[in-house]
């Protein structure tokens, strides 16, 4: 289905003149008139110049009233046509002023001046200056930095900074990317798929603003909406950071001012809410936004909210799968807590204590990092799925994978390691630790003797033997290794990121909808230690769980298979009239769930829109994004 007249009004040129204008190549601005409708629509009112004008046409009487006047030579003087000129000069002069300084599409100052990024990709400088200086593109020419009409310069330009690492600071050496010089040819056809992410987000957030604004979720075959998540809003707290880093300021102010007046966690306090998702969701959307605006009530809530959440520790080292926001709410035994939910709270916790200045939460999520970073196992470095909040707690016969319920454990180890700038030690031991036996045991090539792509199965620890079965969420594990190997100087690493990400693609490649399953199932090779890779189908669709629930693509190629595979698979086969839909099966085209997870604008359109900016938005030299993909800044 092609994308509606209206979603391009949501296009925000941040590659250029961020935000655009209402002629702008790719699309109107939410200035425009066929914006989208919102929740809160501003009215329109004729510019001041124009309505100042029309008096000064009866001032024409004033000059036919004074007949008198003093002759001298060739000049002739009527002093008080000569005084009412003056002041109408003046006043002309005052109005342009006041005309300029008011116009929203005024430029800024010259020392308030920016230009957008080169047209070549390339990386960011090391530093930002906190100085207001026109910043210069490679021609030596200088653009001015323009916003949309009623927006403030001063917020927009703010936030155009952040997500360009504005005060980011770090000691660790530089890994992101620095890719050649475009062509003119490359460069609009980067912008032509950015512009295509930009208006599937719009599609997507316009249904959720009509038919779930301020509800967990949008429903987006039937309409409506669902509560799965607290009932507080998921996918608005989700999506701030995508709009602001999308350049949608607008529609983020909207959101923000729905925050400010309804965002209300207290309105059943009992309820017992997933401590996990909470914090990746809630807390780490709350805290990616203050960091890319500095809008203060942001981290108010943020803080509130983790206030709420240390009740999930209750004298435990870690913390319950749920959780009560009212205190005396939480008193129920846990014995067996998963290895991600624990696991998967200390970018947010340390972060939250940095922009605080109160060490309650790093504390908290460091101590549950000592506790586990005691155990043993028969596979160095893994460990199963529930564990138990001991100390030098030993673990046996049980089956290792990166998949669901461990998988961002080993993500974190890495991220909290960036974050703390390198200093706890014992975190980059237990990733490279725990990297060697992924390598070791699970890695599964194909029988077939091809060295381009691998899978990463599931071991028993006591036999060493390994299933060839591979869940979506397995292939994150690719970006934690390529990080891993440019920061630790691992070159095995990245091979193996780049044969399991592979692996991944291969997936969605061979699917009837070029969207891949939420876990492949293969048959096993003839020596136990590799997999089948079917030539017609590459995974086994009778064995596999082919639901799909739009998640994030697999790190693939960039500017070709990845366009193909994301965003035009997601137009043909998961697009609805309202937004768009999961699949229960992705054999099966249209085969909708009538589901939306928050995610989806969270994740999955963030990191296909970051494919296709510039390396300077959100550079991995200057943010370490969260398992739910809210980048925090390092600092």
């Amino acid at each position: 289905m092609e994308p509606t007249k209206n979603s391009s009004s949501f296009v925000v040129d941040i590659e250029k003149d961020q935000p655009s204008s209402v002629d702008d190549p790719f699309g109107p601005s939410f200035g425009s008139p066929d914006r989208h409708s919102s929740p809160k629509s501003a009215g329109t009112s004729p510019p001041p110049g124009f309505v100042a004008v029309a008096p000064f046409a009866n001032l024409k009487r004033l000059f036919d009233r004074n007949p008198s006047a003093v002759v001298s030579g060739r000049y002739t003087i009527n002093f008080r046509q000569m005084l009412i000129l003056i002041a109408i000069l003046m006043s002309m002069v005052l109005l342009w002023i006041v005309s300029s300084a008011s116009s929203p599409e005024a430029e800024l100052s010259q020392e308030q001046q920016y230009v957008p990024p080169p047209q070549g990709h390339r990386q960011q400088p090391d530093s930002y200056s906190t100085q207001k200086k026109p910043l210069t593109q490679e021609n030596g020419t200088t653009s001015s930095f323009k916003v949309s009409p009623g927006e403030n310069p001063d917020t927009a330009r703010e936030r155009y900074e952040r997500i360009r690492g504005k005060d980011t600071r770090t000691s660790l050496k530089k890994i992101q990317f620095a890719f050649p010089e475009e062509s003119e040819k490359d460069r609009l056809e980067r912008e032509k798929r950015l512009k295509a992410v930009r208006d599937g987000f719009a599609h997507a957030w316009s249904g959720y603003k009509k038919h779930a604004w301020g509800h967990d979720e949008v429903r987006p075959v039937s309409g409506g909406y669902q509560d799965r998540f607290n009932g507080w809003g998921a996918t608005m707290i989700d999506s701030l950071d995508t709009l602001v880093i999308m350049g949608f300021n607008k529609e983020f102010d909207e959101a923000l001012d729905w925050v400010k007046t309804s965002f209300d966690m207290t309105k059943q306090p009992t309820a017992q809410v997933q401590f996990f998702e909470t914090i990746i969701r809630y807390l780490g959307g709350l805290l990616s936004a203050y960091d890319l605006t500095g809008e203060k009530v942001l981290l108010d809530k943020a803080e509130e909210l983790g206030n709420y959440m240390l009740n999930a520790f209750q004298n435990r080292n870690f913390p319950a799968g749920r959780v009560a926001v009212q205190e005396s709410a939480n008193h129920s035994p846990v014995y067996n807590f998963v290895l991600a939910e624990v696991g998967s709270i200390q970018l947010e916790f340390s972060r939250l204590s940095m922009l605080t200045g109160k060490p309650i939460y790093d504390q908290k999520a460091q101590r549950v990092f000592e506790v586990l970073g005691t155990a043993t196992s028969e596979l160095p470095g893994l460990l199963p799925a529930y564990v138990q909040d001991k100390e030098r707690q030993h673990y046996s016969s049980f089956r290792s994978t990166v998949g669901g319920m461990i998988d961002s454990y080993y993500e974190y180890l890495l991220k909290e390691w960036i974050l703390l700038d390198g200093k706890p030690l014992q975190y980059r031991q237990t990733f490279e630790q725990a990297v060697d036996s992924m390598e070791k045991y699970m890695v599964m090539m194909p029988d077939n003797g091809s060295k381009d792509y691998a899978i990463m199965g599931s071991v028993n620890s006591a036999s060493k033997s390994v299933d060839p079965d591979m869940e979506h969420l397995a292939c994150f594990i690719a970006g934690s290794l390529a990080m891993g190997s440019k920061y630790f100087d691992r070159p095995k690493d990245m091979v193996v990121a780049r044969q399991v990400a592979e692996g991944c693609y291969l997936g969605y490649h061979h699917s009837v909808t070029g969207i891949g399953p939420e876990a492949m199932k293969f048959d096993n090779g003839r020596d136990g230690k590799t997999f089948v890779a079917r030539s017609d189908t590459f995974y086994s669709r009778s064995k596999s769980r082919s639901e799909y629930i739009l998640r994030p693509a697999p790190p693939i190629n960039l500017l070709t298979t990845g366009f193909m595979l994301s965003i035009q698979s997601l137009e043909r086969s998961c697009r609805t009239d309202i937004a768009y839909s999961g699949l229960r099966d992705v054999n099966q085209p249209r085969s909708y769930d009538n589901k939306m997870e928050s995610f989806f604008l969270a994740e999955t359109l963030k990191y296909l829109y970051l494919m296709f900016t510039t390396p300077d938005v959100i550079s991995l030299d200057d943010f370490v994004l969260n398992t739910e993909a809210h980048p925090i800044r390092r600092s």
